[in-house]
């Protein structure tokens, strides 16, 4: 049992615990042009990536240096930017503010090779983000809003190996904060945080090239809260272990058997938002996506540099979040148990032998199902934004006479459903073709990346009812297409 708590009033709510993952700095659109160069000279390197766009500008460094036993970096990154993602991130008739933003990023990593079977390595972040006019966790404009994300991680971890043993443990620690303050002193300003640690344990045992078993356990705790008029926090510990067992029958095939007890994280803002609509006693409050997953997997060397992989994975989840009903709102909450089934295949193939020197053809598809029942109609339906499938095609090679490499993608998505209390938003299937050329002539290498030259559209359909959708009472359709285009180029040139 989870503690619901406030500086106001306590109670005890049927949640095992609470789970939060970092949240992604995201980037307000993809640069329009990059440039990267690097220096590197006995031992120690240094890169810089400066680079500009109508939305964003900033730039990043790394220096790394090797001193025998020692391998160390550290990375900086420093951007500002603005504007909003596109149109359909505000409700109909909101004006549109531009926002602005800028994030800081420190990152230190560093191995250290103790034996010759033995290494300790440790690495550590630390991040903030401040925006103005910033869209709100529960995706309001948030006009005049100023918002803070500060990120801290650390991880420990060493590894040992012993004739046919190895082993591995390790300990990480991660806080996540966010902060919003409106531009109305009046108005108390709004928070929430998390902070997490785990330990974890592996053992692998190798007693010849054809076979393997790995066994680990990690213990993660989690402490997540939401300030606004009152103060609400929640915590929890879990256990989650693993185990796989690898066989090579021949010389050319491995098969691959795991199950393993999963854990998804919830996302702060997650727990803000149920939190701002929730009472003691609400019920079924946001919990991580925990279940178990059984997996098994074949992999063959066809000959020829040619391999092919299938696997398969079976999902039984205990708790699924999506948005359900919290008193007369909806907010992210655990809507029940649910299940799903995955395949995965892949396929590498040079086509040297087809006459094509120095070409190679990859391909990767991801089919999937899954089921769990709506908190709004009852009714089984999918995971509220997952896509049946997924594939992607590339045909790559490169001409050593002229030192130029090239690629051809061709990628297609899946349709989704995005499901609120009276809105469902539908995206059609995708497909696009693009490709990258990259010439190295010389000490400076330019590329040029295109992503969806071809195609890229996607038709979003936007069904709004009158009241929750249980009634079936539809208000509105709206239907528009998305358009996803990139171009990139960048310049390197070793020093």
């Amino acid at each position: 049992m989870a503690r619901f708590d406030t500086h106001k009033r306590s109670a005890t709510i049927p949640a095992a615990g609470w789970l939060a993952g970092f949240a992604a700095a995201a980037g307000l659109g993809a640069p329009a042009c990059a440039q990267q160069v690097l220096v590197q000279k006995e031992g120690a390197r240094l890169a810089l990536e400066p680079y500009g766009a109508a939305s964003k500008l900033g730039s990043r460094a790394e220096i790394a240096a090797q001193q025998g036993p020692l391998d160390a970096s550290l990375a900086a990154a420093l951007e500002r930017g603005g504007g909003r993602l596109n149109l359909g991130d505000s409700p109909a008739g909101v004006v549109q503010v531009p926002s602005a933003w800028r994030s800081e990023t420190v990152r230190f990593q560093a191995r250290w090779a103790v034996a010759p079977d033995a290494e300790l390595s440790v690495a550590a972040e630390n991040g903030e983000r401040r925006a103005y006019n910033a869209m709100t966790p529960l995706g309001a404009a948030g006009d005049g809003q100023l918002t803070r994300d500060d990120t801290r991680s650390a991880q420990i971890r060493a590894v040992a190996r012993l004739d046919q043993l190895e082993a591995q443990v390790g300990a990480e620690e991660a806080t996540a904060a966010f902060r919003a303050q409106a531009d109305d002193a009046a108005l108390d300003p709004s928070r929430h945080w998390l902070a997490s640690r785990r330990l974890f344990a592996k053992l692998a045992w190798r007693p010849s090239d054809r076979f393997s078993v790995e066994a680990g356990q990690a213990a993660q705790s989690f402490t997540v809260g939401w300030r606004g008029p009152e103060t609400i926090t929640s915590s929890g510990a879990y256990l989650t272990p693993n185990v796989a067992v690898a066989l090579k029958p021949w010389a050319r095939t491995t098969w691959r058997l795991d199950a393993e007890q999963t854990l998804t994280p919830i996302q702060p803002g997650q727990f803000a938002a149920y939190a701002q609509l929730a009472t003691a006693g609400a019920g079924a409050a946001p919990q991580p996506d925990r279940g178990r997953r059984y997996g098994a997997r074949i992999d063959q060397d066809l000959g020829g540099g040619a391999r092919l992989g299938a696997g398969v994975s079976d999902w039984r989840m205990a708790s699924v979040t999506e948005l359900g009903p919290v008193g007369a709102g909806e907010a992210p909450i655990s809507i029940g148990p649910g299940d799903r089934q995955q395949l995965d295949v892949n396929l590498t193939a040079p086509l040297t032998p087809l006459g094509l020197a120095g070409a190679t053809l990859a391909g990767d598809l991801t089919l999937r199902r899954s089921q769990v029942i709506d908190p709004f109609t009852g009714e089984r339906r999918a995971f509220s934004g997952e896509s049946p499938y997924r594939a992607q095609l590339r045909l790559s090679g490169a001409l050593a006479a002229t030192d130029l490499s090239w690629s051809v993608v061709a990628q297609a998505d899946g349709p989704q459903a995005l499901h609120q209390m009276s809105q469902v938003t539908n995206l059609g299937a995708t497909a696009g073709l693009g490709g990258a050329l990259s010439y190295g002539a010389g000490p400076v290498t330019l590329s040029l990346e295109v992503e969806n030259l071809v195609g890229g559209s996607r038709e979003v359909t936007t069904y709004s009812f009158a009241g929750s959708r249980a009634d079936a009472a539809l208000a509105d359709v709206i239907r528009r297409n998305d358009e996803t285009r990139a171009v990139r180029i960048s310049l390197k040139r070793p020093l």
